[in-house]
């Protein structure tokens, strides 16, 4: 089973903490803010069968064949303006290949972690809404998407670290390994 850890913050940070405390060895982490992404042109010419799925030639090439590779993906994203953040946003507008082509993402799942400000509870419905997205994309690509987690970071003024707003965190982190290695 290979794993490919997506992070979808524009900073190395809490994201990033958190799916390093996930992965194993073994398993890939592609940080986006590394990656130079294009806006997809909406040019439809991904509905041929192009070796290379896009005709854009950016780092998108890497991630569509780490996500073929991959049996199971898991992203994590901080909420920004009550969403994903747009460098996430621009990546899944990308996977447009993958709708034309909708038998590349059938039988994998799309693990799902945000972190926002707020607590976990004031952010619920924020999550709620994210996990939706992911499900209706995931209906007619053939991806089954599980919300894993929904972490608070505190306050990015004072705390922005989320190992130090759960006593628990490492039995978090056990928590959700062992739902990624079950589903």
């Amino acid at each position: 089973m290979k794993v490919l850890y997506i992070n979808g913050s524009n900073r190395k940070g809490n994201c990033s903490k958190i799916l390093n405390n996930l992965k194993n060895k073994d398993d890939k982490l592609i940080e986006l803010s590394d990656k130079s992404i294009n806006y997809c042109l909406g040019c439809n010419a991904c509905m041929n069968e192009l070796e290379e799925y896009c005709v854009i030639d950016d780092d998108m090439q890497e991630i569509y064949k780490e996500i073929l590779r991959a049996d199971k993906i898991v992203i994590a994203s901080p909420i920004y303006m009550n969403h994903i953040t747009g460098l996430l946003k621009n990546v899944i507008d990308r996977f447009n290949p993958f709708s034309w082509h909708d038998d590349l993402l059938k039988g994998k799942t799309i693990y799902l972690i945000t972190v926002g400000q707020m607590n976990e509870e004031e952010n619920k419905d924020i999550a709620r809404n994210i996990k939706e997205y992911f499900e209706s994309i995931g209906e007619f690509m053939g991806f089954k998407t599980i919300f894993l987690k929904n972490f608070t970071s505190g306050d990015i003024e004072t705390i922005d670290d989320v190992t130090k707003m759960y006593d628990n965190y490492e039995q978090i982190i056990e928590k959700l390994k062992e739902k990624i290695e079950e589903n």
